[in-house]
């Protein structure tokens, strides 16, 4: 029964004019050829299925072509034919991954040494090359800086970083590029019509971006679709194949999260988990798109020269761009996260629910401010207003004004609230050395004293102990300022410098200490003097 060759090997390019998405390489490479200045080894490194073995193959015919050197082989020739079979004497290929030895290597090149068969240099091809053990790198070095003028190297790579210095050093070096979705599509579109197989554009994006950049993925995933398809390419049917995220799931999960609605959330995730859809997939679609609801915010006029879709301009003025940062972090740090969970949909409830968390509780309209109380040190700023304003300095309540139900009556006393996290490390310490500035939209806006800016890092841990203090999911932002704040550590040193001048002219006032000075000419050590505790609370 006759066979089929599958796709990633029947359109294999050939020549240089047929590759893809590598014009770097191929430019300079068809220079290089035309000009004569030949390198005697080459390294082309890059993910798989991006060309590296491909390039080599079709340098060795532009090596060894009938028709002399050239970047553009005839590719009919004897040489030309028996290097696309795979049987041309003069071209050695070996996978590193299966002769890692260093007798495996010195095999290889003691045959250097010898002139070619057939052809006018002998091509060895390395594949895998960071596979080989460091002695067979040793062994290779001598023969790879200075080889007979009939042989040629060529080196390919998925891990550049595991090749020795000393042999990169020795090579030209070339980065494939991983091949853009548009680019891998125009290529399955030419392909799909040269077999005469019937296909929906809308399906080939699916596979490009599935693809990950690798051509011959591409061309696999093709040969998978045609075979789902039944003979045809359909976007419904490449989506159940691959498990692909229509984007109306996507759009349901933003406008869930723009209504605060959590049931909705969760049957969106409960509808793809009963249709099989990959979440790890569907988390990276979800960012993908917040990054397009966040360019349509930040550049209105510049849409349609980035390719936005209209459809993504309603969610740009539910949240602002603070919030949409953090809802894509989230969702990338999700996504990271998925192998961690229980199981993948449990995993991707929570991660929806965590986007819901941690968004203004009120996106539509302004949120709510709490105004922080009036620093202490400040009851004689009443009288430097202008009189045309006594009522607006009055205002500064000791408790703040809370214009919202969702705020925690907890922040009325900030400084109570610091000392309740005493035990607590870092984060006790960084609330210590802050002063509350407000509350707005679920966001403590705190300013940190200059001399304590190595806190800052520390005000994840603050939230984390907020929250449980608060009983609310609340974000932290710190800010440096002066050294001027009315925090809760300068309250306490202030409190203790008053203790301690006290304690010190009690003990200057004691009968007896003053007898000692004065009669026996002692001398009192102030830095021995300690004030006595005070209980907890009253600083």
């Amino acid at each position: 029964m006759a066979t089929s060759q599958v796709l990633a090997r029947k359109w294999r390019p050939r020549l240089f004019t047929e590759l893809v998405g590598q014009d770097h390489v191929v430019r300079a490479l068809g220079n290089a050829l035309q000009s004569g200045r030949l390198h005697h080894a080459y390294l082309f490194t890059g993910t798989r299925g991006v060309g590296k073995t491909t390039i080599a193959r079709i340098l060795a015919k532009c090596l060894n072509c009938e028709s002399g050197i050239t970047a553009t082989p005839c590719g009919t020739c004897g040489a030309c034919v028996e290097i696309d079979s795979g049987r041309y004497p003069d071209m050695l290929e070996v996978d590193a991954a299966t002769n890692t030895k260093v007798e495996e290597m010195r095999e290889l090149l003691d045959n250097a040494q010898y002139m070619p068969v057939a052809g006018r240099f002998k091509v060895y091809i390395i594949d895998e090359v960071h596979m080989l053990s460091r002695s067979a790198f040793n062994s290779m070095l001598k023969t790879l800086e200075e080889p007979p003028e009939h042989v040629k190297f060529i080196l390919a790579t998925t891990d550049p970083q595991k090749v020795p210095v000393t042999v990169l050093s020795r090579c030209l070096q070339f980065n494939l590029k991983q091949i853009p979705p548009e680019v891998i599509g125009e290529r399955l579109s030419y392909v799909l019509k040269e077999e005469g197989i019937a296909f929906e554009a809308a399906a080939l994006p699916l596979i490009a971006r599935a693809a990950q950049g690798s051509m011959r993925d591409s061309l696999s995933l093709l040969d998978q679709a045609i075979a789902f398809g039944a003979g045809k390419v359909t976007q419904a049917e490449v989506g159940d194949m691959l498990g692909s995220i229509e984007q109306e799931h996507l759009f349901d999960i933003l406008q869930a999260l723009a209504q605060q609605d959590a049931a909705a959330l969760i049957q969106v995730a409960q509808t793809m988990n009963n249709r099989n859809l990959s979440f790890e997939q569907a988390l990276q679609e979800l960012a993908a798109l917040l990054h397009e609801v966040t360019l349509a915010r930040a550049l209105p006029d510049q849409r349609e020269a980035l390719g936005i879709s209209a459809a993504v301009l309603p969610f740009t003025q539910h949240w602002d761009a603070e919030t949409l940062q953090l809802l894509y972090q989230i969702a990338i740090q999700s996504r990271r996260d998925l192998s961690l969970a229980p199981d993948e949909v449990s995993g991707f409830r929570m991660a929806l629910l965590r986007l819901l968390a941690f968004q203004p509780t009120d996106s539509g309209t302004a949120p709510p401010v709490i105004v922080a109380p009036a620093p202490r040190a400040a009851p004689a700023k009443p009288a430097t207003p202008a009189p045309s304003a006594p009522a607006k300095t009055e205002a500064a309540p000791a408790v703040p004004v809370v214009p919202s139900a969702n705020a925690p009556e907890s922040l009325g006393d900030w400084s109570a609230l610091v000392r309740q996290l005493t035990g607590m490390g870092m984060a006790y310490e960084l609330a210590r050395n802050s002063q509350l500035v407000r509350y707005e939209g679920g966001t403590l806006h705190l300013i940190l004293d200059q001399a304590q800016k190595q806190l800052a890092p520390y005000k994840d841990r603050l939230r984390t102990a907020l929250a449980t203090l608060l009983k609310a999911d609340v974000r932290v932002m710190v800010e440096v300022g002066s050294a001027d704040l009315d925090t809760v550590a300068r309250s306490e040193n202030v409190a203790a410098d008053i203790r301690q001048q006290g304690a010190t002219q009690a003990i200057l006032d004691d009968p007896f200490v003053k007898t000692m000075v004065e009669s026996l000419g002692g001398k009192l050590v102030e830095s021995s003097i300690k004030p006595k505790l005070m209980p907890k609370g009253d600083a």
